[in-house]
């Protein structure tokens, strides 16, 4: 596995990548990075041509000025794809990256094959107005205030814990460290990807095989809408993986490799 850069009008976008064969994208959540993969990558990149980015503001992709819509994340992923001459690739995306997945394939079907993406897009409007709400009451952990005695930290490290409830305290502290690093870039792709999600049923749209899968102590984990969506959605699959929350691809990545080499190898 390799570290490389992409030069793009706005900035450079970091990425690693594996293997050769069919490209297949991976999506990371925010406040992370590719570093999200790093332990899928190698169980893909036997068959695929495996391309994790940074999003632009997150990682080692260039900063951002200003506070990104998810359809400017949209285009520069549209660029970046267009710099390294993919002109029909396979995604796969967790929490925001599932977004930003489903975002590219519902306004480039063309370029889309399949798509896997977690359950956070099976939700609607209202479960998002309401956790947009208690984000003005309870912050992200990336943005809790300062203190001398860091106590912030212990806090943000609670939040962690009920992300993945029953992770080892190894497993858990990767993803801690990533987002207690995101502190020092100004904005990342939490609101924006959910302002997106309330405009409309954005999966619906998808035209390409689709696979949800989703985790039993998810955040967003809904019986009801896995189930609703096999008997709606075209061409969907689904797939709940146990014993692990929102930070599934830390907690298990060979859980979550298994679900991706069967889905994007049927």
């Amino acid at each position: 596995m390799k570290g490389a850069y992409i030069d793009l009008p706005e900035g450079q976008i970091h990425y690693l990548t594996e293997g050769e064969g069919e490209p297949l994208l991976l999506f990371h959540q925010a406040p992370m990075s590719s570093q999200e993969w790093v332990e899928i990558i190698p169980q893909l990149s036997g068959k695929y041509r495996v391309i994790a980015p940074d999003m632009a503001g997150h990682g080692n992709s260039f900063a951002l000025d200003r506070e990104y819509s998810l359809e400017d994340y949209s285009a520069i992923t549209v660029k970046f794809m267009d710099a390294l001459g993919l002109d029909s690739v396979m995604l796969g995306g967790w929490h925001s990256g599932a977004a930003l997945a489903t975002s590219v394939a519902v306004n480039h079907p063309q370029r889309v094959k399949k798509l896997l993406v977690s359950c956070e897009m099976l939700i609607g409007k209202e479960q998002i107005d309401q956790f947009l709400e208690g984000l003005k009451s309870k912050p992200l952990s990336r943005d809790l205030p300062m203190d001398k005695a860091g106590e912030f930290l212990k806090d943000a490290w609670n939040r962690y814990e009920a992300l993945a409830p029953t992770a080892p305290l190894e497993r858990r502290f990767r993803p801690f460290v990533l987002g207690q690093l995101a502190r020092m870039s100004p904005y990342d792709a939490h609101v924006p990807v959910l302002e997106w999600m309330a405009k409309a049923e954005w999966i619906t749209q998808v035209k390409c095989p689709l696979m949800v899968f989703t985790a039993e102590h998810d955040l967003f984990y809904n019986e009801a809408l896995i189930e609703k969506a096999e008997k709606t959605l075209s061409n969907c699959q689904t797939v709940v993986m146990k014993d692990c929350g929102a930070l599934s691809t830390f907690e298990k990545p060979d859980a979550v490799a298994a679900v991706m080499k069967e889905f994007f190898a049927g």
